[in-house]
């Protein structure tokens, strides 16, 4: 008797489930959306590098710092706004990029200075 019921209980309750932890943790379209953010971060941690390596080269005769790292963001194509003092982009989620970077990333700049 008690077997039938949980057969009827099983399937809306692994719906129901399923339905938790995709909304949960986003879902397909939420891992995109954080892995384009993630490119983005990576793209300023790199343009940022070669700027402070060019104004170091500036300051003494040092090894050259390479090629440039990528300007414009690889999914838009939107170039990264760069001033004297940050680079910033266009980031999805510009909240949880500066919770992971330890507030490097502060409302889509990153400091050059």
């Amino acid at each position: 008797m008690m077997q039938p019921v949980l057969r009827k209980l099983l399937v809306p309750f692994t719906l129901v489930v399923i339905a938790l932890g995709l909304w949960q943790v986003g879902g397909p379209e939420q891992a995109r959306r954080d892995y384009r953010d993630d490119q983005r971060a990576s793209d300023l941690y790199s343009l940022a590098a070669h700027i402070r390596c060019e104004r170091s080269q500036q300051a003494q005769a040092e090894l050259p710092c390479g090629t440039a790292p990528r300007d414009r963001d690889r999914f838009t194509n939107a170039p990264y706004r760069i001033t004297p003092d940050e680079i910033c982009a266009q980031f999805e989620n510009p909240v949880r990029i500066a919770s992971l970077h330890n507030g490097d990333i502060v409302a889509g700049c990153l400091s050059i200075r």
